[in-house]
């Protein structure tokens, strides 16, 4: 056992949020830019950061959660902003000092530092650690111990960790330039990019058209909304005609009674 896990299911559990932390960077950049892109420090569809940040989460719960109980909500989330804005912290420094770039800048938001980190998504990863370990992780559990070591589970798992690791070293030699000397490097790491390149793809233009016709629906609803309001008022002035030209008559039966009871009156007077 490792921090109250398996190898086995701490193994998963880094390769799963890294793949899903992948998606949402992708998904994220799509709804906030339009664009489709293939986020990621590495070729294949992985954000190791994501990884690294919920093993972390899940090690120090272990660790700290009394046998038998369970942590507050309060706590879960405390936690998951101190140890997500770390590993952001310290793995965006070292890309940076390492291989002098950023895969990601927070320089323009307020309450930044360095542009490594900011407060406003220092309390998101809080609330997206929370979910996690509230809800989210169940489901995996069970899609982990459904195949706890199984052949065929360990099979998967080596062949996924050969294929990160190698995507890894690739990676390292490309961006400090051994790719220019390695001819066989660009091809690999080309071939790498294959399978991340078509899900970004998909994932990204998905999501663009999902959030187009979201706001198209919204359009309408507003386009929808406009016209029931003019229609009510429409009906309010009809309505109030209406109510005046019968005040009118009425007031015009009124005093044509009136008129007759005077006649009326007048004759009387008279004949008297």
């Amino acid at each position: 056992m490792i921090f109250g896990m398996t190898f086995y299911q701490l193994a998963w559990l880094f390769v799963i949020y890294s793949f899903l932390g992948w998606c949402v960077e992708v998904i994220y950049h799509a709804v906030t830019w339009g664009e489709v892109t293939n986020r990621g420090f590495l070729n294949g569809p992985v954000c190791p950061v994501y990884g690294f940040g919920v093993v972390s989460v899940f090690a120090l719960i272990n660790l700290i959660q009394p046998e038998g109980t369970q942590m507050s909500d309060l706590l879960v989330y405390v936690f998951g902003v101190i140890l997500a804005t770390l590993i952001e912290l310290v793995a965006g420094w070292l890309l940076d000092i390492c291989f002098h770039a950023r895969w990601w800048d927070y320089s323009k938001q307020p309450f930044n530092f360095r542009g490594y980190i900011c407060l406003e998504f220092s309390l998101i990863w809080g609330f997206a650690i929370l979910f996690v370990v509230r809800i989210f992780q169940k489901y995996i559990d069970k899609l982990i111990t459904g195949h706890d070591s199984s052949v065929l589970g360990w099979t998967i798992l080596v062949i996924l960790y050969v294929v990160y690791f190698v995507d890894f070293v690739v990676t390292v030699a490309v961006i400090r330039g051994f790719n220019k000397k390695l001819g066989q490097l660009d091809k690999l790491s080309g071939d790498l990019r294959i399978v991340s390149d078509k899900v970004s793809e998909k994932l990204g233009e998905t999501t663009i058209e999902t959030a187009q016709n979201i706001g198209e629906g919204r359009v309408q609803a507003a386009l929808a909304k406009a016209e029931l309001r003019d229609r009510v008022d429409s009906l309010k002035d009809s309505l109030s005609t209406s109510e005046m030209k019968e005040k009118v008559g009425s007031l015009k039966d009124s005093l044509s009674t009136s008129e007759m009871k005077e006649k009326v009156s007048s004759l009387k007077d008279s004949l008297s």
